[in-house]
């Protein structure tokens, strides 16, 4: 099994994180859970079972940060701007950034940030694919399949009416965020982050939603006069932008 130095580590912790002191509690964690581990198959000697290496300690980092950036983007509270010139806008999702910093600037395999994000290596390519995109900007994300988008939008209007979270959470991605304007929270809406929270919100708001679509694309609109953005490139939704702001509604193409 691999090793990997502590200072590499923390070099990917602040990557993630951006903090020194966040970073170093989350090698210290990291060298937590690699030390409930057995010592590898070399070290022991004589007869019995070998103890279990572990995971990679980069793919344990990762779920170490991946928690902390959940947890940062679900007390998020600040209202959103997508027109913002910020530079943390545009918001990548969790799983999106520890893939482009992990995979881009430190090599780390797909197969390695597979682990943490428990999907398959083929599906965390995809989410670097779009990573990568977002991160250059909207202008170049790929074109969503409308087919897909539309299908996916009509689900959620149908479960919100239902009143089935469960079923909304099946239609989200598990990092999937939930982004509200200025005039969305002023309205009650909140930001979330994950598929269960995501859903809660689509739950309560989204009953009562009639389909339109916003610039060509299918969406929702809630009163009052609340628009509901979806993301979905492979037919799984990974967020949502609610817009209610004046000056962001004059935007926007809305026909029904």
């Amino acid at each position: 099994m691999r090793t990997t130095p502590p200072s590499r580590l923390r070099a990917m912790a602040h990557g993630l994180l951006g903090s020194a002191p966040e970073a170093e509690r989350a090698v210290r964690t990291t060298e937590r859970v690699l030390g409930s581990y057995g010592p590898g198959p070399r070290a022991r000697r004589g007869p019995g079972p070998v103890p279990d290496p572990g995971p990679p300690a980069e793919s344990v980092l990762a779920r170490v940060c991946l928690g902390r950036l959940r947890a940062r983007e679900a007390r998020r509270a600040d209202p959103w701007d997508p027109w913002s010139d910020a530079p943390d806008s545009p918001v990548l999702t969790p799983a999106e950034r520890l893939v482009l910093v992990l995979h881009d600037r430190f090599g780390v395999p797909y197969e390695d940030l597979a682990l943490a994000l428990e999907r398959a290596p083929a599906a965390v390519r995809q989410i670097g694919v779009r990573a990568r995109a977002r991160a250059r900007g909207a202008e170049e994300m790929p074109a969503a399949d409308p087919v897909l988008l539309r299908a996916a939008v009509d689900a959620v209007l149908a479960a919100a009416r239902d009143g089935d979270t469960a079923a909304l959470r099946e239609l989200l991605d598990p990092d999937a965020v939930l982004r509200a304007d200025t005039g969305a929270v002023r309205g009650g809406v909140r930001p979330a982050q994950g598929a269960p929270a995501v859903a809660r919100v689509l739950a309560a708001r989204a009953a009562v939603a009639r389909p339109v679509l916003v610039d060509g694309a299918p969406a929702l609109v809630a009163a009052p006069d609340a628009v509901y953005r979806f993301t979905a490139p492979a037919g799984t939704i990974t967020s949502v932008d609610v817009l209610a702001d004046p000056p962001h509604l004059s935007r926007l193409a809305i026909s029904s």
